[in-house]
């Protein structure tokens, strides 16, 4: 498959870039972004997404957010205390206007430097509990794998470059608890892994000294290297609703996906070729579903109880059926 991305070529006589760490408009200058994050690491857009499509989401997100997911209600999934989880691609159609942007993905495609999938993404409602539960990382590091049974496509060369896109859309003004990424460490290529309580002391302290809190509005989205150090703004006492997502080169990472997307049918037809291609049509996948991480709850002690819950959430009105077919057998003896 030939490669969509804009070709974007380095030049000398470019102005500086802006001190704002925001871009505005619907179709903002792609090589102007691709130079803040080449040189930034990330970068805030704001009105590319429609807020349109970003309200409808919103406001089924929420709906789904009021229950969990049990015995068929269609709900949140729980994996920690911390937040509750949705799959972005169960809220319907306009959620494809965020998660599968097209301008968004030419911004990737063209700062990668290749084609790109949409390999991860999901809608996280973080609580403000007012300590660090998600600790600064990198999302790659020489030997990274999603699955330990696969090889690693990466290399200490591989992290001399981008991998993959990440972005955080906004679903409301967000100042605490904001993303937060360490300005520049994406060239660092994540020499010591990617957690940051690996590294040596001084170079903790380094890579600190460069975070910054990346606050936005509803609707904005945070585009930004995987390679660099990045998290949410931890500790927090303000409540976080976001979708992430992650955009990986196939080049390197293969057409594969972390786990498959749930599309609802009914939402095909309307996605263009471009879309079907970054939402994984004819990709493989590193995770099944039932293997990915927010099904850690069938690891806790608990769960059998919620399992025997479910499966006898019926009982009373057996037991009635049942008690009323003796009684009728009873009767015509």
């Amino acid at each position: 498959m030939h490669s969509e991305q804009q070709v974007f070529h380095e030049s000398t006589d470019v102005p500086a870039l802006s001190d704002s760490n925001v871009i505005e408009g619907e179709k903002p200058d792609i090589s102007t972004v691709v130079r803040h994050l080449k040189e930034r690491g990330f970068v805030v857009l704001r009105g590319v997404l429609p807020m349109a499509s970003v309200d409808a989401v919103v406001a089924r997100s929420d709906e789904l957010l009021a229950q969990p997911s049990v015995g068929g209600v269609w709900g949140y999934f729980r994996a920690d205390h911390q937040k509750k989880v949705l799959l972005p691609t169960l809220l319907g159609k306009p959620v494809y206007d965020l998660i599968a942007n097209e301008h968004i993905v030419d911004i990737a495609e063209t700062y990668l430097g290749a084609e790109c999938i949409l390999a991860e993404t999901n809608l996280k409602a973080d609580r403000g509990v007012n300590y660090m539960y998600f600790p600064l990382h990198s999302d790659f590091a020489a030997g990274w794998t999603k699955n330990p049974a696969l090889p690693s496509p990466v290399t200490q060369e591989t992290m001399k470059g981008p991998l993959a896109v990440g972005a955080a859309i906004y679903f409301h003004d967000t100042t605490e608890g904001a993303f937060s990424y360490c300005e520049g460490t994406h060239k660092l290529g994540a020499p010591h892994g990617q957690r940051l309580a690996d590294y040596p002391k001084k170079m903790q302290a380094e890579i600190i000294a460069t975070k910054i809190r990346v606050e936005g509005r509803k609707g904005d989205i945070v585009i930004f290297d995987d390679n660099g150090f990045h998290g949410p703004d931890h500790p927090s006492r303000s409540d976080r609703t976001i979708i992430l997502v992650d955009y990986y080169r196939t080049d390197v990472l293969g057409t594969e996906q972390v786990t498959p997307l749930p599309i609802w049918s009914c939402d095909i037809g309307g996605l263009t070729p471009k879309q079907l291609r970054i939402l994984g049509a004819n990709s493989t996948f590193r995770l099944p579903f039932d293997e990915y991480k927010w099904s850690k709850i069938r690891r806790k002690k608990v769960f059998p109880l919620i399992t025997f819950l479910i499966n006898n959430a019926f009982i009373g009105a057996h037991l009635r059926m049942k008690l009323k077919s003796v009684l009728r057998g009873a009767l015509r003896r």
